[in-house]
């Protein structure tokens, strides 16, 4: 498949971006509700902690620890190639845990005529085993759209992926998501 120039998820962030700024409007009128993105999530003015649409059906038991050096680079990069508003959808699909089920969600968003400077920035982990909490804000050209999102990161195949209930998550208050964020075997973490 060719991709060309393409933008990956840049369209995926600019369009989150602007769906979960009306979702922060929203709900800072109403009471929040669980996270959608991780089972720990707190900060009750993000957007993705005022839904249920992507909290995860199985938790992790182990115990939460702070990433070590060579953790947080790999889950930091994940994310930065996942959110990249330059990479191809190739590079995004990459990123993500069982991405290739999302394969024409991720090239679709990149057709949209988005922001070439959406980006992420990871400010807090946590790892329990192959899962990792993970604290984000998307940006353009640098510049906080929306802070303190929850989210995860799992292993798969001996990397470090953005969670696929993340995206769902986020996907969730775009609109619809993919069938893919119904399958249990794509959004599991592992245990």
């Amino acid at each position: 498949m060719t991709i060309g120039t393409r933008r990956g998820t840049a369209g995926v962030t600019a369009v989150l971006a602007s769906g979960l700024v009306l979702v922060a409007t929203a709900a800072c009128s109403s009471s929040g509700g669980p996270d959608t993105a991780g089972p720990n999530a707190t900060n009750q003015t993000t957007p993705a902690a005022t839904s249920s649409a992507a909290a995860p059906s199985t938790a992790p038991t182990a115990s939460a620890t702070p990433a070590d050096a060579a953790t947080a680079a790999a889950i930091k990069k994940a994310y930065a190639q996942f959110f990249s508003g330059t990479a191809a959808p190739a590079v995004s699909e990459q990123a993500l845990q069982h991405g290739a089920a999302f394969r024409q969600t991720l090239v679709d968003q990149a057709k949209g005529q988005y922001s070439k400077g959406s980006g992420v920035k990871v400010t807090a982990m946590d790892v329990r085993g192959q899962v990792a909490d993970v604290t984000f804000t998307l940006t353009n050209g640098g510049k906080p759209l929306l802070s303190g999102i929850k989210g995860l990161a799992v292993q798969e195949g001996g990397s470090w992926k953005v969670a696929a209930i993340t995206f769902c998550g986020l996907l969730k208050l775009q609109g619809t998501p993919p069938s893919a964020c119904s399958d249990p075997s794509i959004t599991s973490l592992p245990q």
